[in-house]
């Protein structure tokens, strides 16, 4: 890491909480886009597989109630 972005860091983990969330937010607004290319099927697949059985666990949960 820099020297650069060490100081930057420390300065945000100075500020408080309210003022960490002003900071990411403006931050989040300057960033470019990002593009993490195409996803292949196998990604596609885990990511059907991870939201299901949330979904399924969320289910299960708000019948135990």
């Amino acid at each position: 890491m820099s020297t650069d972005t060490a100081r930057l860091i420390a300065a945000y983990e100075a500020l408080p909480q309210d003022k960490k969330q002003e900071f990411v937010k403006e931050l989040f607004h300057r960033l470019p886009p990002f593009d993490s290319g195409p996803l292949d099927d196998k990604e596609v697949a885990l990511a059907g597989d991870q939201l299901a059985t949330m979904l399924e666990q969320e289910e299960r949960d708000s019948q135990a109630r």
